[in-house]
């Protein structure tokens, strides 16, 4: 950076080219470097950077922009930036090497990872034991394109096993649970929208932390009733379908 940027370091200084880039933090370095104009000046992140991600698992269509990239790709990339942004500038969100921790209106506590080479939201601690993984198995310093087939898919959050619908929700505070045997909420990727739009809206649902007990909770009525169903038409199971089936 020259001129009237001198006050500004150059991305190339900023970045660990060497650095685990599966670090959030260090994903978000990458951002924050190209971007530090905008940031001191409180403006929208729109500078895109040059090469830098190619080091990472994001989508490849993504990583150098080009005179005749799509409408959707470069939507896409608007989509990553505005992601960044929210996640340095919002005082509810907060990184720790790989996962994402959200602190709720209400208080409750969630976090997840960035499963960036197939657009997942993974189980916190997850990537972490998959590289830990690869290591040992491997023991070579470059490691494979991570894959998350075989790593827990889900947001944690803090109410713990069989919890109590928050007092707050509308229709269902206070009501329990049946088959919440875990901390883990059930929300699936939207498939309309591309991954960093949904995960900031999945990031501001848990910020509000109403809208996502309403759709847990009724995930969990549905289930009883699929439960009672079963129980009224298939007590012994479904033939062909359940292996318990007698």
């Amino acid at each position: 950076m020259s001129g009237g940027d001198d006050i500004f370091i150059s991305p190339e200084e900023m970045i660990d080219h060497n650095g685990d880039l599966h670090n959030l933090e260090n994903f978000m370095s990458i951002f924050i470097a190209y971007n530090q104009k905008n940031i001191a000046e409180a403006k929208d992140w729109d500078n895109w950077p040059e090469w830098e991600l190619c080091l990472t698992e994001i989508k490849d269509d993504l990583h150098f922009e080009q005179e005749d990239d799509s409408e959707e790709v470069i939507q896409e990339r608007k989509d990553w930036l505005a992601l960044m942004q929210f996640i340095h500038d919002s005082e509810a969100v907060s990184l720790n090497g790989y996962t994402i921790t959200i602190q709720g209106n209400h208080g409750t506590k969630f976090r997840f990872e960035l499963g960036l080479a197939d657009e997942v939201w993974l189980f916190p601690g997850e990537i972490e034991a998959h590289l830990q993984n690869i290591k040992d198995i491997v023991t070579r310093r470059h490691l494979p394109r991570s894959t998350s087939y075989a790593m827990f898919r889900g947001i944690e959050h803090s109410l713990g096993d069989y919890w109590v619908c928050p007092e707050h929700v509308p229709k269902y505070g206070a009501k329990s649970t049946a088959f919440t045997h875990d901390n883990v909420l059930g929300i699936e990727r939207n498939c309309e929208v591309n991954f960093p739009a949904d995960t900031l809206d999945v990031i501001k649902k848990c910020i509000a932390d109403t809208e996502i007990w309403i759709a847990e909770f009724e995930r969990d009525l549905q289930a009883i009733e699929r439960a009672e169903w079963m129980e009224e038409n298939w007590p012994g199971g479904i033939p062909d379908q359940d292996w318990e089936y007698q």
